[in-house]
Order: structure tokens, then C-alpha cells, then sequence
């Protein structure tokens, strides 16, 4: 009994950590789609336009996306244990959805259609 009360907790713990890495993935998103419309309105001009990143910002951004990978994968490790399997599918996903944001992030970073910010 004692067990689905805490597969319980964990589902809603993998859960939390999936909306999470939803949310941190949808503000990289917000940039990547700024990033294409600068470059669409200003295609074929002399000076392209970019978007701004800030160095700072994208460090805090990153601790955050590595808190979130930290944490979905401490709930996934005790979700296979306990054998609890929706809970290991979310956190599996929240693990995934939180490599690809900050790839994204760094990888639009690097691209020529950001000019990086102090």
C-alpha cells in the first residue's frame, strides 16, 4: 500500500519535472521563432537582423535546464526501482525535453542570427 502511495508521489513529482522542461523549452521556442523573423525581415538587406542573447541569461538558463535534468533524473532512478512505470516514462521525457532546450538555446547561440549581449 505503502508503494502506490508513493508511485503516486513520484507521478506527480515526473509530472512537475515534465512541465517544467515544457515551459524552459517553450521560452527557447519564443527566441528561435524571433530569430527566424528577424532574419525574414531583413533577408536580402545589406545589415541582417539578429535577436539578442545575453550571456548571463543563458547561464541562468542553463542552471535551471541542469536543475530540471538533475531532478527528473533522480525521480526516474526511484521511479525503476519502485517500478513505477508512467512516472519513469515523464521523467524520461522531462530528461529529454531539457537536453534538447539547452542545446537549442546554445546552439541558436551560436548561429549567425544572434549577437550576444553583455
Amino acid at each position: 500500500m505503502q508503494n502506490r502511495g508513493i508511485a503516486k508521489s513520484l507521478s506527480i513529482a515526473s509530472l512537475v519535472a515534465l512541465l517544467a522542461a515544457l515551459a524552459l523549452s517553450g521560452l527557447v521556442v519564443e527566441r528561435i521563432i524571433a530569430a527566424m523573423w528577424q532574419w525574414y525581415k531583413f533577408a536580402g538587406q545589406l545589415d541582417p537582423g539578429h535577436i539578442n542573447l545575453s550571456l548571463s541569461t543563458g547561464l541562468f538558463f542553463s542552471s535551471l535546464v541542469v536543475a530540471t535534468f538533475g531532478f527528473s533524473l533522480c525521480i526516474r532512478h526511484l521511479a525503476k526501482r519502485l517500478a513505477a512505470t508512467r512516472a519513469v516514462a515523464w521523467s524520461s521525457w522531462a530528461m529529454y525535453v531539457a537536453l534538447g532546450a539547452a542545446a537549442s538555446y546554445w546552439l541558436l547561440g551560436l548561429s549567425v542570427l544572434n549577437v550576444w549581449r553583455a
